[in-house]
């Protein structure tokens, strides 16, 4: 059921961690959006976010620097003009034999109204041989000085002004004008290739007409026109369906956080099967996101002061190696958001602040990894803001020269990553203490001889306490020889024993008067005093807020090791009726290589100290005879300790017995002559007596 539960846990922070991302992202990337229509008054006065072009104008310019070109014409034809003359001539002589025929007009090719006819045939045949004349020369005339296309209307007009001039009848004159009419076309053609090709010239001639940032482009109670409509259309501003965008926000955030389980999966096992460490996660994954929007306020560039925080508190409060692929993460919705100042979302901003994430990780992690004090992070953030600054450098060169804008985006940049280390300094107490989180610096602190229970041990049980001490040492020597956390192996060796002062004076090494109440008791109580420190120790540290590591050592410590003193003891006095299980710890077994080895130190710290004349042979076999016994009954199986592991425990543990139980020379015992006045003056002795005392404090046993 509690598996089932954690599980349902990790779920639902997944989901939500998505979820508060995804919300940020849509706000960030979606530009505000008014409710507007053309020709109706703006209900806000709207700014450009960005610099836009004013499509509408322009095009409308364009179009009339297009329609100013003159068009352009083709060489005249010259064979046009003696087509048009021969044809027009052969029609007026029809006209001519039709009036002396008096015949049928049906049989002309072109149609005339019954006015036009009854025109023609009452005119005596002089004034139409004139009349015809008169139309078939101007035509040539015209042609001849070239009749571009186009333009033929405009001659016809000007033929029948001039025959109404000459005092033609109006009836008579349109017959001849519609003569004309018929046989009449251009010599001079468009030269449509040359017009378009001279057009698009002048088209592209005219500059955008562009609202630059900051500019308004529609004054509230303004009628909305349809080149302010289409600008804000540009700019995103117009109230219109947001599914694209919001869908695109929606599966971008998806397939982060899919690659960030897959991920944790495949790597961080461990911490995804805890609800606690994957909810602050999850917290710091909203917050890095959070605050790229609040930074994008004041400048592109200093949106990187996000991941920078992001990374310091990742790679302290949960692990290195996750913080940068967080980081790699977290840099692609946060250049998103660093993107929208700048014109679009893809643009340099976006790739510089990409770059800044992929460089400043591994900076970082390098310099926290092996750094314990909370001040390593203003380092970290300082070689952060120097990446930074030289990202921002490199892609100003790239893209062709460095200004005094590039040179002042790069100064923000570096200064978020001051800044970042110093809300990294400010914020990781915090949360420290809200998740109860085991870090270097906490260790640090707990360290301290001075916390609450580190005093109580050594005033109440201090033979516990100075046993505690050997054992860290064995503990952090060994842990690093293995490549565990040796500074969480000493820490927790130091509470290990804290529950023994509830009834300090059960426990051997505090018992200084000689007095040892197991003598009087049964030693099935025995048994159950002395194996409830261990639950003791656990309620007392979780009463103290001690992290959840050091509270698995308190409680794995010995595992379920039983007590074989006081079993023995047991069969002794009421036969093999015994249930050694009675004389077992609790347990749970060690889970951690620290606390396995903690387990062990513990173990062979209390078995050296009553070993009779240690020598190095004797220590060496010893530890290899307790760690084979605790391996045989098990207690190491759940602690992913190796063979080669154990056999680097035992020459560690080696190692440091060899230095306690080093040998001292027997000093003789003899009675040391008084000075003579012969052998140094006063003013001597007084600089030579502390020099001859200091010497034989270091020499003595």
């Amino acid at each position: 059921m509690s598996e089932l539960n954690n599980l349902l846990r990790t779920a639902l922070i997944a989901v939500g961690t998505y979820l508060l991302l995804f919300v940020l992202l849509s706000a960030a990337v979606t530009p505000q959006r008014y409710d507007i229509r053309v020709g109706m008054p703006a209900d806000a006065t709207i700014y450009a976010s960005e610099d836009v072009v004013d499509t509408v104008t322009t095009e409308q310019l364009r179009d009339a620097a297009a329609a100013q070109v003159d068009v352009s014409y083709k060489s005249v034809d010259e064979s046009v003009t003696t087509q048009v003359t021969n044809d027009l001539s052969a029609l007026f002589d029809q006209l001519l034999a039709l009036y002396d025929a008096r015949g049928d007009a049906a049989q002309l090719d072109m149609p005339f109204s019954p006015a036009q006819l009854e025109a023609l045939f009452a005119a005596p045949r002089e004034t139409l041989a004139a009349l015809f004349d008169y139309a078939l020369e101007y035509t040539h005339d015209t042609l001849i000085s070239s009749l571009p296309e186009g333009q033929e209307e405009a001659m016809l007009s000007r033929l029948e002004r001039d025959l109404s001039a000459e005092g033609y009848d109006s009836q008579l004159a349109s017959v001849a004008v519609a003569a004309v009419r018929s046989r009449l076309r251009p010599n001079m053609l468009i030269d449509e290739e040359t017009t378009q090709l001279n057009r698009e010239r002048a088209r592209e001639e005219v500059e955008d007409v562009v609202c630059v940032t900051g500019e308004v482009i529609v004054r509230q109670g303004a009628i909305v026109t349809p080149a302010q409509y289409a600008m804000l259309e540009a700019l995103g501003k117009v109230d219109n369906d947001p599914t694209n965008m919001i869908l695109g926000c929606a599966l971008m955030m998806l397939a982060l956080t899919v690659s960030a389980g897959l991920y944790m999966y495949r790597y961080e096992l461990d911490i995804a099967r805890r609800p606690r460490s994957l909810l602050l996660l999850g917290i710091l994954y909203v917050l890095v996101v959070a605050l790229a929007l609040f930074f994008r306020i004041f400048n592109p560039y200093f949106v990187p002061t996000a991941t920078g925080l992001g990374l310091l508190l990742i790679t302290l409060l949960v692990r290195p190696r996750l913080a940068v692929f967080s980081t790699i993460l977290l840099s692609v919705p946060v250049a998103l958001i660093a993107g929208v100042s700048d014109n679009g979302l893809f643009n340099a901003v976006t790739f510089t602040v990409l770059l800044m994430a992929f460089v400043s990780g591994p900076v970082a992690v390098t310099v926290l990894r092996h750094r314990q004090q909370r001040t390593a992070a203003l380092l970290a953030g300082v070689l952060v803001g120097v990446t930074n600054f030289l990202c921002v450098i490199a892609v100003g060169m790239v893209n062709g020269a460095v200004t005094s804008d590039t040179a002042l985006n790069g100064l923000c940049a570096a200064g978020s990553g001051l800044c970042a280390a110093i809300l990294c300094i400010g914020v990781q107490p915090i949360l420290e203490w809200i998740f109860n989180l085991t870090t270097s610096a906490k260790l640090l602190e707990l360290s301290n001889p001075n916390q609450p229970l580190l005093r109580r041990m050594l005033l109440e049980a201090p033979g516990s306490y100075h046993h505690s001490i050997i054992v860290a040492n064995l503990a952090e020597t060994a842990a690093s020889a293995i490549g565990a956390n040796g500074l969480l192996a000493r820490v927790g060796a130091y509470y290990h024993d804290v529950g023994k002062l509830k009834r300090p004076m059960y426990f051997k090494e505090n018992q200084m008067a000689g007095d040892n109440p197991h003598d009087r008791t049964d030693p099935r109580v025995s048994a159950a005093i002395l194996t409830a420190h261990t639950r003791d120790g656990y309620q007392m540290g979780l009463k103290a807020r001690l992290p959840e590591p050091i509270l698995d050592i308190i409680r794995e410590h010995h595992g379920d090791s039983p007590m074989v003193f006081f079993y023995d003891k047991a069969v002794k006095l009421y036969g093999d009726k015994v249930d050694i299980s009675a004389f077992r710890y609790e347990g749970p077994r060690p889970r951690s290589r620290e606390a396995a080895v903690v387990m062990l130190a513990d173990t062979i710290e209390a078995a050296a100290r009553a070993l009779p004349d240690p020598d190095p042979e004797k220590i060496d076999a010893l530890i290899h005879k307790l760690v084979r016994a605790k391996m045989t009954d098990g207690q190491l199986d759940e602690s992913a300790l190796t063979f080669a592991d154990l056999e680097r425990i035992c020459r560690a543990f080696q190692s440091v017995l060899s230095g306690v139980f080093h040998e001292r020379i027997e000093y003789p015992d003899i009675a040391i002559p008084p000075r003579t006045e012969s052998e140094a003056t006063p003013a001597q002795e007084e600089t030579v007596a502390p020099e001859a005392e200091t010497e034989d404090t270091e020499n003595a046993p």
